[in-house]
């Protein structure tokens, strides 16, 4: 393969502790180090990334913002001081494998078609997962069979998502002011495991409500081998700890956190390798499902080859958006213009999912909602902006009668609720003052279109 140049652009906000990982591994790339850049786009850090960069990494081309840009407009103008056959953008809290450039700029050459190539992104920490095995009981006024309580769970990483995989019941609160989970008796947990070389230990913080305070046994086993019996009684929790021998190469596996995007009818995303249990993201364990070089509908922008002749067709990020959703708006912008996205499952990333952001904040909400459905307008059929928009409008509605009543009501949760429908007011007044920008950015993509959008229907999945 011929090695054309690459511009790898990485955002960073507030980031200098990510960033050594992730500039170690750019300097440790099969692709050869003269036929690729490196720029970081400083959205304003107030830690010490600048004088990192420039101590540590003096090769790394710096563009130091005024201001907190985004992720969209962060990149845009780091993309516009390349000219390179391709960018790569990369977030700055992953650690890309050491063939990763070189992967996913081999199928964006064998793919010429391509405008954009995604990513195959794992989380930082493999998983083990343990099962958890104890009595249980059906309190008075309670159709649950409840096990033990669980309040947290550590393992000594940093960032680590713990996952509730099988036989819990949802989160609850505790008179401590702490949160917990019922197991139903037979459970199983994902648990990021450290990079260590010897023996590590799980830390568990477990109860045991029962009316009359008896112990309840809990056996804690791996792959049918029991490593721990525990004893857990009362309703306060209690710290246990578990030391795991560091032999368990066979039973820990790496997690999918994106291999390219699913989207919904009503724009609404997912990550591909990703399934809904209980109401809950569920990170798939990487078997090698997802291990071919396929086309998807989009990409994830924390490792997202973009070829300069696509960005020079169908224009670049969206300035608008801030961030979320920026890179399923251009990847949709540029299917309209008959360009493909392609998945290359040996481009591997490791990357700390919401490193930089919080999932589930109100800030997030309202970035995510807003953008979702701009994004919709922008690019979709009518009837699909009339889905998506009318969809968000009902859900609106009754959330504002379920906050009135929990108010009138006084409900424990009246605060969270009105909090969460604050979110969906501004994200109404924000489209509403958008709207004349939001039909220009239309009338343009529709004019420039080489499908309609309803060609496009067949890539939208049903919401699951």
């Amino acid at each position: 393969m011929d090695f054309p140049f690459v511009s790898i652009i990485i955002v960073n906000y507030n980031g200098a502790h990510f960033l050594p990982v992730c500039l170690d591994a750019l300097q440790i790339q099969t692709y050869p180090q003269d036929r690729f850049e490196i720029i970081v786009s400083d959205n304003a850090s107030v830690d010490n990334s600048i004088s990192l960069m420039q101590s540590e990494y003096p090769l790394v081309r710096v563009l130091e913002n005024g201001d907190n840009l985004g992720f969209a407009s962060g990149n845009n103008v780091a993309i516009e001081a390349t000219n390179s056959r391709y960018v790569v953008l990369l977030n700055n809290d992953t650690a890309p494998e050491s063939d990763w450039l070189e992967n996913i700029v081999k199928v964006a050459e064998d793919y010429p078609g391509a405008g954009m190539v995604t990513g195959h992104l794992q989380l930082f920490y493999d998983q083990l997962d343990i099962h958890l095995h104890s009595d249980t009981v059906v309190p008075p006024g309670d159709n649950r069979d409840l096990g033990i309580q669980i309040f947290e769970v550590r393992s000594g990483t940093s960032r680590g998502v713990v996952q509730y995989l099988d036989g819990f019941y949802g989160w609850e609160p505790h008179p401590s002011g702490q949160r917990f989970r019922w197991t139903q008796g037979q459970a199983r947990l994902g648990i990021p495991t450290p990079i260590v070389s010897g023996d590590w230990t799980i830390y568990f913080k477990l109860a045991a409500s029962r009316l009359d305070d008896i112990i309840v046994p809990c056996q804690i086993s791996i792959d049918g081998h029991t490593i721990a019996n525990l004893e857990i009684a009362g309703s306060d929790p209690v710290d246990y700890s578990i030391t795991l021998p560091h032999n368990l190469e066979d039973n820990i596996k790496p997690v999918i956190q994106n291999s390219g995007s699913i989207v919904f009818y009503d724009g609404s995303s997912r990550d591909r390798g990703t399934y809904i249990h209980n109401s809950e993201v569920i990170f798939e364990t990487d078997n090698g499902q997802y291990d071919k070089v396929e086309e998807v509908f989009s990409g994830c922008g924390a490792s997202l080859l973009i070829r300069r002749e696509m960005l020079e067709d169908v224009g670049v990020f969206d300035d608008d958006f801030f961030m979320y959703y920026e890179d399923t708006d251009l990847a949709w912008r540029a299917r309209l213009r008959d360009w493909k996205v392609m998945y290359a499952p040996s481009a591997i990333v490791r990357h700390i999912h919401c490193g930089t952001t919080v999932e589930w904040s109100p800030f997030f909400f309202y970035h995510v909602d807003r953008n979702r459905l701009a994004m919709v307008f922008k690019n979709g059929e009518f009837r699909q902006i009339l889905w998506a928009w009318g969809k968000y409008l009902v859900r609106t509605s009754l959330d504002a009668w379920t906050t009135l009543r929990a108010l009138v009501k006084r409900a424990p949760n009246w605060r969270s609720l009105v909090k969460m429908l604050q979110v969906r007011v501004r994200v109404l007044i924000a489209l509403i003052r958008w709207m004349p920008t939001l039909l220009r950015k239309r009338r343009h993509i529709q004019s420039r279109r080489e499908l309609a959008p309803n060609d496009l229907r067949d890539w939208f999945v049903e919401q699951s």
